[in-house]
């Protein structure tokens, strides 16, 4: 039997038996303080101890985001409808764990969930952990604050202390670090962790790469749908200026004179300000002295902290460390993805580094009309009884499979190839492929038209603005 009892450093925690009896399950561990009271827009605090043992049989609160919250805690977000608690308190973290014992040392994965930096939550069913622990891994999925509790930047909060506009990428850090402090209670290995992101979960992963905050805190990275040399969507930081540009324009629309003021306000009061002044038009935007955006977002920035440059420039440069890396993305996300990710790949290879492993997602799931993004995700963490929408087949169920193979593989070695899988190589200037999967999962050559090609060469010569816009 797994583990049910782990004495972290706060104290004796209780955990679960999983729908598989060989998993137990954790769920919503503090790994710091409340961002609460005067704790908003500060970087993390360490978690209170307690005395006895703590019952981890529920989740954490879900962040508070960018979709209206009603008076009995239901999140209407146009996708689903979600009765949970919704909090500024949610920096709460879930393991499953298939260790009997302490001593097991298995290899650790942190998923860290996507949403733009502005919505979604750790535990959707689509990465429930507890396929993928099966495989001889323990795995954890981290909360962060988002939008403005997470990524609100001003020049008050500057004076205050380091990394205003980044407290989101703070909290990822501070799990990351609480997970490397306390694994070894739930059977896991410190010092074989990866981190994986999807969406603006893959860009965080970036970010942690390229921050000198966490050297020597993990040892390999996968970046889903989201990462690479990335010019659009929200795949890099925003400049200070920019940051700083928004969090004034915030405070003016909220008429908020100081720092004080706006912690004294309710989460509600924050969230209800943000949603509106989304919803203001453009030019009524310019009038109340709003940059001229189109989207009000809240993204991390290049802060001189938890990140002294731009990401590109440290990647670029080299200056990020030699860890091992898989990249990849949906087939019906379109050629920007596609090229972001060529684009990380070749740059390993030109800075002489270990070459990254790339996938290419083709499947179409039954009744949709193209491999659409994060649809990888259900296939990806063998979840597709637990969130289906799709009337899944059985090459979707043998295609889940592989994949998980693949990336526990990835997990315990930095390479994805095991026994009954078809081979994968890294992706290398020589041999320019990446593992398709589709009904056959087989490499396939990646190539591109002269239109990427062209794009290619300007992302490796820093030739395409990255990140200065207001909703990067």
């Amino acid at each position: 039997m797994a583990i049910l009892f782990a004495k972290t450093k706060q104290g004796t925690v209780e955990g679960k038996p999983g729908w598989n009896r060989a998993i137990s399950v954790f769920k919503g561990i503090p790994f710091a303080a409340p961002p609460t009271g005067q704790n908003r827009w500060r970087a993390p605090q360490p978690p209170a101890g307690w005395r006895g043992i703590r019952k981890c049989f529920d989740y954490g609160p879900i962040p508070y985001q960018n979709y209206e919250k009603t008076e009995h805690d239901v999140l209407v977000s146009g996708i689903e409808t979600f009765h949970h608690p919704i909090e500024e308190d949610c920096l709460y973290l879930n393991i499953w764990t298939p260790a009997e014992t302490p001593e097991s040392g298995l290899p650790v994965a942190i998923y860290i969930h996507g949403g733009g930096f502005h919505m979604d939550y750790a535990f959707q069913n689509k990465h429930d952990g507890e396929g993928f622990a099966k495989r001889g891994c323990v795995f954890v999925t981290i909360s962060y604050r988002l939008g403005a509790f997470g990524f609100l930047a001003h020049p008050q909060l500057e004076k205050e202390g380091r990394g205003a506009g980044n407290y989101g990428l703070l909290d990822q850090i501070a799990a990351v670090t609480w997970v490397r402090e306390n694994i070894r209670a739930f059977g896991g290995n410190p010092d074989c962790i990866t981190v994986i992101g999807f969406s603006g979960g893959a860009a965080s992963v970036e970010y942690l790469c390229a921050s000198p905050l966490t050297k020597g805190l993990f040892q390999r990275a996968v970046m889903q749908s989201g990462g690479g040399f990335r010019p659009v969507f929200s795949s890099w930081a925003v400049s200070r200026s920019a940051a700083v540009s928004l969090g004034e324009s915030y405070f003016r629309y909220m008429n908020i004179k100081t720092v004080e003021e706006g912690r004294r306000l309710s989460a509600d009061e924050i969230l209800k300000g943000f949603i509106g002044l989304n919803q203001i038009p453009l030019f009524e935007k310019e009038e109340i002295g709003v940059d001229g955006v189109n989207y009000f977002r809240f993204t991390p920035c290049i802060d001189g902290y938890v990140l002294p440059e731009s990401p590109i420039e440290v990647f670029l440069a080299g200056r990020h460390e030699d860890i091992d890396y898989l990249v990849g993305e949906a087939a019906g996300e379109g050629y920007r993805t596609l090229v972001a990710d060529v684009a990380w790949c070749r740059n390993q290879n030109r800075l002489g580094r270990k070459p990254s492993y790339e996938y290419y997602f083709k499947r179409v799931p039954p009744g949709a009309a193209v491999a659409f993004h994060s649809c990888e995700q259900e296939y990806m963490f063998q979840t597709l009884l637990k969130s289906s929408q799709w009337n899944y087949e059985g090459t979707d169920y043998d295609i889940s499979n592989d994949m998980a193979d693949y990336l526990a593989n990835f997990v315990k070695t930095g390479d994805p190839n095991g026994d009954g899988l078809a081979a994968w190589t890294p992706y290398t200037s020589e041999n320019p492929k990446a593992m398709q999967f589709e009904s056959k999962r087989e490499m396939t050559e990646i190539a591109l038209d002269a239109h990427e090609e062209e794009l290619v060469g300007k992302l490796l010569h820093n030739q395409i603005l990255f990140g200065l816009s207001n909703h990067s």
